[in-house]
């Protein structure tokens, strides 16, 4: 197969895994790695306090905030306190932009939507024998976008029921005109002005990195609010491909990754079904379609959750959702 060149336009996600120990930095500083690594005190904890007690990763170079270009991931409560967790949330990632108070508000507005509607998600995995069960803790995730008038800021949450209900599109059927509910995504449709979706995807947090689902929106930035500096890593594309590899390895995809590196150019084999190609500053790969798709390094987090959402599409092709 060849690698993409710049001609290549267009395409689908597609995906899949990456060869034990192969991810580089995966093993602790000591040269463990797994359960045996982790704090004692991790192992025996209830799920939320794991997530608090949860060390940081001293390898990755951006941390959590938007302004490093890191993605700012948050457990979201399995009670009805979701939504105000996740209008606190939204406000928190924010607060280190410039961002005009409208824009804040229809975020926080969407984001509290999302967060109800994952809540709903929950319940039905929870009380269905027939639909997969809830294994992990939803979700709540934001990360920057783009430069300049295409700079978007991108919130996504996660939940482990995978599918939407058969023949429908994501959330799109319409409550009754008096309803009081039901009406969470049809808010986000429109507040976003189309941009918003689902897809599926991994956890971020925990031990788990279950599978499931991602319902995102995304709201555009105006030029002036966002410096184009702030949340685009300054590093060189090797350093960023290496920092994308462990990416993939921490979200649960460490079992199939084979590399190559020669002068500009890196491949990451994460399967027969999934290459990607890094040449320069692109990174790029063939969808099941046979077209090929094309990120910029530089959108890191953007293009690991593109990778992570082409790797499930492979593995649960029937429960591939597109915006």
């Amino acid at each position: 197969m060849r690698p993409p060149t710049p001609a290549d336009r267009g395409g689908r996600l597609l995906g899949s895994p990456v060869v034990s120990g192969s991810a580089r930095g995966v093993a602790s500083a000591g040269g463990g790695s797994g359960p045996a690594a982790l704090p004692a005190a991790l192992l025996a904890a209830p799920a939320a306090q794991a997530l608090a007690i949860l060390p940081d990763d001293p390898r990755r170079l951006f941390g959590d905030g938007l302004s490093t270009g890191g993605c700012f991931a948050r457990p979201l409560p399995i009670d009805t306190t979701c939504a105000a967790a996740a209008r606190r949330y939204f406000r928190e990632a924010v607060s280190s932009l410039a961002l005009p108070s409208g824009l804040v508000h229809d975020g926080v507005t969407m984001a509290s939507e999302l967060a109800a509607n994952t809540l709903h998600a929950q319940r039905n995995a929870a009380r269905s024998p027939s639909r997969h069960k809830a294994t992990g803790i939803p979700e709540m995730w934001l990360y920057l976008r783009g430069t300049g008038r295409t700079r978007e800021l991108v919130c996504k949450v996660f939940d482990t029921e995978r599918g939407w209900n058969a023949g429908t599109a994501p959330g799109m059927v319409k409550a009754p005109v008096d309803s009081v509910s039901g009406r969470g995504l049809q808010v986000v449709a429109g507040l976003s002005a189309g941009q918003w979706g689902c897809h599926l995807s991994r956890s971020r947090l925990g031990n788990w990195r279950v599978p499931g689902k991602a319902v995102w929106f995304a709201l555009r930035i105006p030029p002036a609010a966002v410096p184009d500096y702030l949340g685009q890593p300054r590093y060189s594309p090797e350093v960023l491909t290496d920092e994308l590899e462990v990416m993939l390895a921490d979200r649960g995809l460490a079992s199939g990754i084979v590399r190559a590196d020669s002068d500009d150019l890196s491949v990451l084999s994460l399967s027969r079904h999934l290459t990607v190609w890094r040449y320069g500053e692109v990174v790029s790969w063939r969808s099941a379609a046979g077209s090929y798709q094309q990120r910029a390094l530089a959108d890191l987090v953007d293009v690991a959750e593109h990778i992570v959402c082409a790797h499930e599409e492979v593995a649960y092709p029937s429960q591939a959702q597109r915006p």
